[in-house]
C-alpha cells in the first residue's frame, strides 16, 4: 500500500535548498516562492504578536524574532511587601515568601518569521 500523496500547495523544497517549491498534487514543479524582505516580515511578526500575545512585554526584539515575557515570577513590589512581613513578624513569613518566589517561574515566548512569512511560536 502506498501513501497518499499530500494536496497540491507550497512545501519546503525536498532537495533541501532554503526554499518553497510549489507541489502540484503528483510531482514537484519547477515554481519558487519568493522570498521576503525584512520589511514585510517585521510587519508580519508585529502583527502576529498583536494577534496573539497582545499583553506581552517584549524583552528584545530584531526584524524578524522576538522575545516576549508573559509573566509569572514575583514582582518587585510584592518583594518588598514580603520583605517588610518578614520584618514584622520577626522572620516567620520568610518562609511564605520563599515557597511563593520558588514556585513562580517567569514564563517567555519566542515568535520567528521566516524568509516565507512562516510564523514560528515557542
Amino acid at each position: 500500500m502506498t501513501a497518499a500523496l499530500p494536496p497540491a500547495g507550497w512545501y519546503r523544497d525536498p532537495s533541501g535548498a532554503r526554499a518553497q517549491r510549489y507541489f502540484d498534487g503528483s510531482e514537484w514543479t519547477e515554481h519558487y516562492a519568493a522570498t521576503l524582505s525584512a520589511e514585510q516580515r517585521s510587519e508580519i511578526l508585529e502583527e502576529a504578536i498583536s494577534n496573539h500575545y497582545p499583553w506581552a512585554r517584549v524583552e528584545s526584539r530584531s526584524a524578524t524574532q522576538a522575545v516576549l515575557f508573559l509573566g509569572g515570577g514575583v514582582s518587585a513590589a510584592a518583594h518588598v511587601v514580603c520583605a517588610l512581613l518578614t520584618v514584622v513578624t520577626c522572620g516567620l513569613f520568610g518562609i511564605i515568601w520563599l515557597i511563593v518566589a520558588a514556585t513562580s517561574p517567569e514564563r517567555r515566548a519566542y515568535v520567528a518569521v521566516d524568509s516565507f512569512g512562516n510564523v514560528t511560536f515557542n
